[in-house]
């Protein structure tokens, strides 16, 4: 059982708790949901349960934690790892080797387990997230779902008892969100404990035997359930036929030489227009994306980029701003305010700082450094970091990865009202109801082939 009483827990160098009181006591074999808006606590107390919150964190904890009856705070982190596996946001900080096989195997090889027993357990990891396919496959090579699949084979070829998953289903498609749903079923079914951090509640609340709701560090108690019409966007019509800004013909790319990712792609994507780059895991989303921005060239075809053909990066800095799909890609000094001002100052600009730290909502953060933040909290300061070069083409990887409901909603109306004053978005998603935002979708599948799509 984990018992949490009266938890109190503030990070180094803040000033506000980032826990508060937590009183919690979760039974073996329960799927416990957390939830509650960005920067309210979740990861911090999923950290809590790990043992990086104290060992590798720092900062001040009052209260008490016991599993099973061991205090995480008291145990080293490679101890607790064999009761209690954690899946964490960003698959790239969790994947050590080149190999997929290897990497299933990584962690079972530090936990001692015999060769077959391994080979065993990974075989049966990868082929319950659909990944048995990639398992000779380089990881580098791999997109960010499929990285967040292999995360989450490797914790599940440990076969801990417990199982801490925060937010696992931020860059899967829709058919990997139903596989995930299936591993959670499979996991209470053998009598684990499984312990969710995530924004898109609505999902795991069938499966969750209970809901936790967090808000500014402490326990709520209550659940908001909002429904589909609540959170719907407004509609926006279609804007004229204006220049155009982005042009592929023809366009094909490859990593490996006779293995394309994408190919016979022609898309043409106009002034103030807002489009949605949708397909699933693996289908060339993030490669369309980079090419779109002049971070990849094609290995055939024309590109056309605010009328320069197949132009350079450095021909387009400060017209075409790129948002990668892992805000901290892009995070690069030592306090939000600096962030935000890092690009402008390589150009030459001034820029209202004040408008830009309340459009993410981090006014009191501002000499916080950035990687203290939540992972929500950094992908709202990415975008808004993008935003202040004032683009003429703004290109986002994922933008709502990590943000509550309300978050993106907010995210997604302020890309709509750039679109009104001349900008030109791209943005790829897996969220439903942010890509209902766009003027038209360009899906892309594993066939390699993107059209456009009007609403």
């Amino acid at each position: 059982m984990i018992s949490i009483r009266n938890l109190t827990y503030a990070y180094p160098e803040a000033h506000t708790p980032a826990l508060q009181d937590i009183s919690l006591e979760i039974h073996d074999g329960e799927c416990v949901l957390i939830v509650g808006p960005t920067g309210s606590g979740k990861t911090t107390l999923l950290y809590t349960l790990n043992g990086l919150i104290p060992h590798v964190l720092g900062g001040r904890t009052d209260g008490e934690i016991t599993i099973n009856g061991l205090s995480p705070g008291k145990l080293p982190v490679r101890e607790i790892s064999r009761f209690a596996g954690t899946v964490f946001q960003d698959p790239e900080s969790q994947i050590f080797m080149l190999k997929v096989a290897d990497e299933v195997a990584f962690g079972c090889e530090n936990l001692m387990m015999p060769a077959d027993e391994i080979m065993r357990r990974s075989d049966r990891a990868l082929a319950e997230m659909g990944m048995l396919h990639l398992r000779d496959a380089e990881t580098f090579t791999l997109s960010g779902g499929q990285k967040q699949r292999l995360v989450i084979s490797s914790v599940y070829a440990m076969g801990p008892d417990i199982f801490l998953f925060d937010e696992p289903t931020t860059d899967i498609d829709a058919t990997g969100r139903k596989e995930f749903l299936e591993i959670v079923k499979g996991l209470k079914d053998d009598g684990k404990t499984v312990i969710i951090v995530e924004h898109q509640y609505e999902e795991f609340s069938q499966l969750a035997d209970r809901v936790v709701v967090l808000e500014r560090g402490k326990i709520n108690g209550r659940v908001a359930h909002n429904t589909e019409d609540d959170a719907a966007p407004r509609r926006r019509q279609r804007p004229p036929e204006l220049a155009v800004h982005l042009r592929l013909e023809g366009v094909r790319f490859e990593y490996k030489k006779g293995d394309p990712v994408l190919e016979d792609i022609d898309i043409e994507i106009r002034k103030n227009e807002l489009v949605a780059v949708v397909g699933d895991n693996g289908s060339g989303k993030s490669t369309l994306l980079k090419i779109m921005a002049g971070l990849l060239r094609p290995a055939s075809g024309e590109v056309r980029i605010l009328g320069k053909t197949n132009p350079k990066m450095d021909d387009l800095v400060g017209q075409v701003g790129f948002l990668f799909q892992n805000p901290d890609e892009q995070l690069f000094t030592n306090s939000v305010e600096e962030e935000i001002l890092f690009g402008p100052k390589q150009t030459g600009r001034t820029i209202d700082i004040e408008r830009y730290l309340r459009l993410c909502g981090l006014e009191s953060m501002r000499d916080r450094h950035p990687q203290t933040l939540s992972r929500g909290q950094r992908q709202l300061l990415a975008v808004v970091s993008v935003l202040a070069l004032e683009p003429q083409i703004l290109i986002l990887d994922e933008p709502t990865t990590g943000l509550d409901r309300k978050s993106w909603s907010d995210l997604m109306d302020l890309l709509s009202a750039l679109t009104e004053q001349g900008v030109t978005v791209v943005f790829a998603t897996h969220n439903i109801m942010a890509g209902r935002y766009a003027d038209r979708y360009i899906h892309l599948d594993r066939k390699h082939s993107g059209k456009g799509q009007k609403k």
